[in-house]
């Protein structure tokens, strides 16, 4: 039986003012020199401690991609990959050690490896793109994140995109806010986003299926 995490798609595609955000699944060992490239900039190592050589970044996601209550997907904007996410489901991480939840809740983890998006407005945008991921395929009604709670820029930001915070964890590496995002919130605010986006989806495959066919 598939869990919640393998049910969700290997690719998504959501549009915004114009510009497509996506996610893909990590490719195996394709994607490695990438991943080695951002967990080695100086603005990753902190929050991610994945510092680490090529060969035991490998072993690691060797790990990872084996672990069945979580997907690891590239982030890209525009054609072109600039982040990674993963997305686990809450009950079965070590998250669900410290709070009490539902068996469906699912969480995500976010970097921007690129720094030549950093400032350009794109992270409200892929915030929403990974909470439309999660919402439009999977049945869980909240989503929960336990981000560094000293990270002021980030708690700025998703609580802007409906991402109310709960209480402070104290976790083995960091003091945590818990966060929760529920479905029924958050698309009362942004559920016209997810139409205007499946729409500009269409104008662009109707506008590439009619170049193609000249």
């Amino acid at each position: 039986m598939m869990t919640i995490s393998q049910q969700l798609p290997d690719y998504f595609e959501y549009y915004e003012d114009g510009t497509q955000y996506y996610l893909r699944q990590v490719q195996y060992p394709e994607d490695i020199p990438l991943l080695h490239r951002w967990m080695n900039e100086p603005h990753v190592i902190p929050q991610w401690q994945l510092n680490k050589s090529e060969l035991e970044l490998q072993v690691y996601f060797d790990k990872m991609l084996a672990d069945d209550h979580q997907r690891l997907l590239i982030v890209g904007i525009d054609g072109k990959d600039v982040g990674y996410t993963e997305i686990y489901e809450g009950k079965r991480d070590r998250l669900g050690r410290y709070y009490e939840g539902d068996d469906h809740d699912l969480g995500w983890h976010l970097l921007f490896g690129d720094k030549a998006v950093f400032g350009k407005g794109f992270l409200r945008p892929t915030v929403r793109l990974l909470s439309f991921y999660i919402f439009e395929n999977s049945v869980a009604e909240k989503i929960v994140g336990e981000p560094d709670h000293t990270v002021k820029p980030y708690a700025a930001v998703v609580e802007e995109l409906c991402y109310e915070s709960q209480r402070l964890i104290p976790m083995p590496e960091k003091t945590a806010m818990l966060y929760y995002c529920f479905r029924n919130t958050f698309y009362h605010k942004f559920g016209t986003f997810y139409e205007a986006s499946q729409q500009q989806r269409a104008d662009r495959s109707a506008k590439i299926l009619s170049v193609s066919s000249l």
